[in-house]
C-alpha cells in the first residue's frame, strides 16, 4: 500500500501543470464567498436544490454525498435524504439516476451558482488500496459527473462545476492521486472553469487529507470548526494555524479558507455561534487572514429552518459575508414546497472545514488577559493554568489541579480545566494574550488503536453543577464503525456522567463506560459523535478528560 503523500516526481509535475489554468476562487469582489452542503436534510426541512439557489447570497453549493466509492458494479452510490424521492436505479446498479436533480444543477449554474459533489461523509464505504485505484477512480468520476462519457449519468447532461472530499474516516491513501488525476481531465476541457475543495476538522494536521493538502491543488478548503476544541468559540480556535498552512504548505498559494459552521445548534454537537457573533467574526477573520475565502454552513436545510434572526440564518449570515460590496445581501427566502416522502432511514450527516501567526492574536471569548483583581464584565476567562471568574465585577483567580491549563468551553460562556494535550494555552504568560500560539492544535493519542478521539467541552459550568462534552471519533482504519462499539474513559473525581444519546451509560468509581445503542448509529459509519451529560460537585470546577485514558473500541 502506497500513501497519498508519497507521489512521484511525474505525478507532482502533472498536479502542477493541470493546475496552471485554474485560479483559486471564481469571485475575488465580494469580500469572500458563501458555500452551502445541499443533501443530508439534517433538518428533515430540506427543499430542492434549485429553491436554494434562489438566495443570491448563495456563491457555491456542496451537494452530499457520494458516500459509497464501489457499489455492487463497482459503481458508486450517491444518496440526497429526501430527494431520493425523484430518483431512480440504473438497472442492476445501486447508482441513483436524479434527472430532477440534473435539471436543478442547470437552474443554479444559470444563476451563477457553483456546483459541487462531496465525496466521502461520516456515514459511508469509502477509500483507496493505491495510488493508481485513485487515479482509475477519477476517470470514473469524470465520466459519470464531469464532462465525460460515461454510460451511466446520475444527473445526465448536467456537468458539476467540480468535487469535494469530506473525508472523515478510513485511511488517507491515494487523494492526492485522485485530486492529480481528476486536474488532467479539468485541463482538457477549455468550455468552464472546474474546482477541488476539502472538508478537512480544525485539529492540523487532518488526519485524512493532510498530506493530499501538501501535495495536491486545492481551491478551497472548508475546515470544519465544529465538534472539536478548535472551534471559534473556545481557547483554541486555529484559523491562523490554517492560514499559516495557506501561506507556507499548500500547492496551491492562493488556496481559500473557509470558515466551515453549523447552521443551527442542531446541526452538530458544538461548535454552533450565534448570527451576533458572527457579524463581528468574519470580518475579523477577512481583515487579519488574506486566506480568507468566507464562510461554509453545514447544511442548507438547518441554516434556512434556523429563525434565530430574521428572514433566516442562512441569508443573513451570507449577507454578512458579502458586506461592503455591491454583491449584495439579498433577504430572499428560499420557497418552502412540498417535501417528498423520505426513502432512507439515515441520513450521511457530517461530523460533519492565511496570515502567518502573530503575537497580537487575541483568545477567542476573553478580548484581553484578565487581571487578578482587575475590572471584569464576561462571567469567566483564562489565564494559563488559572481560571478567572468575575465576582462583584472583579477577577478572582483560581487555580487549575495541578498540571492542568485553563480553557474555554465551547460556546465561549464558561472555563474549565484541561489537559494541555491537543490544547495551547490562554494568557499563558501574565498579562500577555498568547492564546493562538504558532504551535498546531493537534488530535491527541489515546488508547485507541483503530480511532482518532478528541473530547470537547460545550457547556461546561453551564451551571454549578452540569456538565456536557463531545467525543469526535474517526474510524483510522478500512473496517468501519458501525453500530457495535465502546467507549471508555476516567473523568475527575467528584464527577458522574450521567447519559448519552447514541449509547448506554455506566460508571465504576472514576470510570465510565459507554456502549452503543444499535438504534442510534449507522451501519456503515466512519465515524460517530458521543455525546454526555453529567453533574460534578458544586464546590469543583469542571475537569475535561484525561486523553490518556481514553479508549474507543469497534
Amino acid at each position: 500500500m502506497v500513501s497519498s503523500g508519497y507521489l512521484t516526481t511525474a505525478i507532482t509535475a502533472a498536479a502542477l501543470f493541470a493546475s496552471s489554468a485554474v485560479v483559486s476562487a471564481f469571485d475575488a469582489t465580494c469580500n469572500g464567498n458563501y458555500a452551502l452542503y445541499w443533501g443530508q436534510d439534517s433538518s428533515n426541512g430540506q427543499q430542492s436544490l434549485a429553491s436554494y439557489c434562489q438566495d443570491s447570497t448563495v456563491d457555491i453549493i456542496i451537494l452530499s454525498f457520494l458516500y459509497t466509492f464501489y457499489g455492487p458494479g463497482n459503481e458508486p452510490e450517491i444518496d440526497f435524504a429526501n430527494e431520493d424521492g425523484g430518483c431512480s436505479y440504473f438497472s442492476g446498479t445501486n447508482l441513483y439516476h436524479c434527472p430532477s436533480i440534473g435539471n436543478d444543477i442547470k437552474t443554479c449554474q444559470s444563476k451563477g451558482k457553483k456546483i459541487l459533489l462531496s465525496l466521502g461523509g461520516a456515514d459511508g464505504s469509502y477509500g483507496f488500496s493505491s495510488n493508481s485505484a485513485a487515479q482509475a477512480y477519477a476517470d470514473q468520476i469524470w465520466g459519470l459527473f464531469g464532462n465525460g462519457n460515461g454510460s451511466l449519468r446520475p444527473f445526465d447532461t448536467a456537468v458539476l462545476d467540480g468535487f469535494d472530499l469530506d473525508i472523515e474516516g478510513g485511511t488517507n491513501t491515494g487523494y492526492a492521486a485522485f485530486i492529480t488525476q481528476m486536474r488532467t481531465h479539468y485541463a482538457s476541457d477549455t468550455s468552464k472553469q472546474y474546482y477541488i475543495s476539502g472538508a478537512p476538522q480544525c485539529p492540523f494536521p487532518d488526519q485524512w487529507l493532510g498530506a493530499s493538502l501538501d501535495s495536491a491543488w486545492y481551491d478551497f478548503v472548508w475546515v470544519q470548526f465544529y465538534n472539536n476544541y478548535c472551534s471559534v468559540q473556545g481557547g483554541s480556535f486555529n484559523f491562523n494555524t490554517w492560514d499559516n498552512w495557506a501561506k507556507t504548505s499548500s500547492v496551491n498559494p492562493n488556496v481559500k479558507v473557509f470558515l466551515g459552521l453549523p447552521g443551527s445548534t442542531g446541526a452538530a454537537g458544538s461548535g454552533y455561534v450565534n448570527a451576533n457573533t458572527l457579524k463581528s467574526t468574519i470580518p475579523s477573520l477577512r481583515s487579519q487572514y488574506s486566506s480568507f475565502g468566507g464562510v461554509m454552513m453545514w447544511d442548507a436545510s438547518e441554516a434556512y429552518d434556523n429563525t434565530e434572526v430574521s428572514p433566516n440564518f442562512a441569508t443573513v449570515i451570507g449577507g454578512y459575508v458579502h458586506s461592503g460590496d455591491n454583491c449584495g445581501s439579498s433577504t430572499t427566502t428560499t420557497q418552502k414546497t412540498t417535501s417528498a416522502t423520505k426513502t432512507t432511514t439515515t441520513t450521511k450527516k457530517a461530523t460533519t472545514t492565511t496570515t502567518k501567526t502573530t503575537s497580537s492574536a487575541t483568545p477567542t471569548g476573553t478580548g484581553s488577559c484578565p487581571v487578578n483583581g482587575g475590572s471584569c464584565t464576561q462571567a469567566y476567562a483564562c489565564s494559563g493554568t488559572q481560571y478567572a471568574q468575575c465576582v462583584n465585577g472583579k477577577w478572582l483567580f483560581q487555580a487549575c489541579p495541578s498540571g492542568l491549563i485553563c480553557q474555554l468551553s465551547g460556546n465561549g460562556a464558561s472555563a474549565y480545566c484541561d489537559y494541555a494535550s491537543g490544547h495551547t494555552a490562554i494568557c499563558g504568560s501574565a498579562n500577555s494574550v498568547n492564546a493562538l500560539a504558532a504551535k498546531p492544535v493537534a488530535v491527541p493519542a489515546t488508547k485507541s488503536q483503530n480511532a482518532q478521539v478528541a473530547f470537547v467541552v460545550d457547556e461546561a459550568n453551564a451551571d454549578a453543577t452540569t456538565f456536557s462534552g463531545l467525543f469526535n471519533v474517526r474510524s483510522t482504519s478500512t473496517k468501519a464503525i458501525g453500530n457495535s462499539w465502546t467507549l471508555t474513559f476516567t473523568v475527575a473525581s467528584g464527577e458522574t456522567v450521567g447519559s448519552s444519546t447514541v449509547g448506554t451509560v455506566s460508571q465504576s468509581g472514576n470510570t465510565v463506560t459507554i456502549k452503543a445503542n444499535r438504534k442510534k448509529v449507522a451501519a456503515q459509519s466512519e465515524s460517530v459523535l458521543v455525546d454526555i451529560k453529567g453533574s460534578k460537585a458544586g464546590n469543583k470546577v469542571f475537569v475535561g478528560v484525561d486523553p490518556s485514558t481514553i479508549n474507543f473500541s469497534f
